[in-house]
């Protein structure tokens, strides 16, 4: 009788525990999607860094407090840190309802060894630059595979936000701007040919995409930004084209307008736009900053 007494005792402590880290979970969760949509994001990583370490005092073993740690502090390009917990998240053994856990692992290292490969381009080394983001490629590859073949699979993460095709649409946009910027390695080392073929591959794989989801702006944000790059390889040799890729780029951005960017795109969005509008559509520029147009 007392042993079963004391079982049942575990068990209550083990259900309370469970639903304590699953709270703080979604409160680090509630926080990381305030600091996304903050001008001021820091107190709410924080807010959100101090949930999941209190998450993780009630159960050390939580792989999903380490993958989105390792999130977080990827954001704050704290990369020693990212990777310190990413690694730990690694280690962790999932069922159905933790498959997104490795995807947002493989997503944050693309996103780590892309921003490597883009300090190592500022920095002129540029194969350096091409071999971390040949890396970052296979990452955001991995994360797209994945997630396509599990895009209606229900998991813990859908409750903190972060659904598979979240993740599948994320890797798709992330993928295209690393290769665009295998495309600029491409003309530095390799031949302006060369550089103007991976523009067009990637564009038009990105214009699939976004056919398929035609209401996500990101994908709209970045295939603006390959058509954009594409134009401006063929300026000299074909304008006529040239034009008509700028064209389409303004048609992508002002898509953009009307469906709301993310914080982080809205000002190189707006950029973009003017540079293209030429400054003639400030109500357009107005709108992709998430501002009301002018009266």
């Amino acid at each position: 009788m007392r042993q079963r007494m004391r079982m049942l005792i575990v068990l209550l402590l083990l259900t309370f525990l469970t639903s304590c880290v699953a709270s703080d979970l979604n409160e680090a969760k509630q926080q990381y999607e305030m600091a996304l949509q903050a001008e001021y994001p820091l107190p709410h990583y924080k807010a959100a860094l101090e949930e999941l370490d209190t998450a993780l005092n009630r159960d050390a073993t939580n792989a999903q407090a380490y993958a989105i740690k390792g999130l977080i502090y990827r954001n704050l390009e704290d990369y020693e840190q990212a990777t310190k917990n990413l690694e730990i998240a690694k280690q962790g053994s999932y069922g159905t309802q933790q498959q997104w856990v490795p995807l947002l692992v493989n997503l944050t290292y693309g996103d780590i060894f892309h921003a490597q490969a883009s300090n190592a381009i500022r920095s002129g080394d540029w194969e350096r630059a091409k071999s971390y983001q040949e890396t970052s490629l296979e990452f955001f590859s991995n994360v797209i595979n994945s997630a396509s073949g599990n895009l209606g699979l229900i998991t813990d993460g859908d409750a903190l936000g972060v659904t598979m095709q979240d993740m599948y649409v994320s890797a798709q946009g992330r993928w295209a701007a690393a290769k665009y910027q295998m495309a600029a390695i491409a003309g530095r080392t390799e031949s302006k040919e060369r550089q103007s073929e991976l523009l067009r591959e990637s564009t038009t794989r990105l214009n699939g995409v976004v056919e398929a989801y035609p209401d996500v702006a990101v994908l709209r944000y970045y295939l603006a930004e390959g058509y954009r790059k594409q134009a401006l390889t063929l300026r000299r040799t074909d304008p006529e084209e040239s034009g008509r890729l700028q064209a389409l780029a303004v048609s992508q951005l002002r898509a953009c307008a009307e469906l709301g960017l993310p914080r982080d795109l809205r000002n190189p969005a707006a950029q973009l736009f003017n540079v293209l509008s030429k400054g003639g559509e400030s109500d357009t520029e107005q709108k992709i900053l998430g501002m009301p147009a002018s009266q």
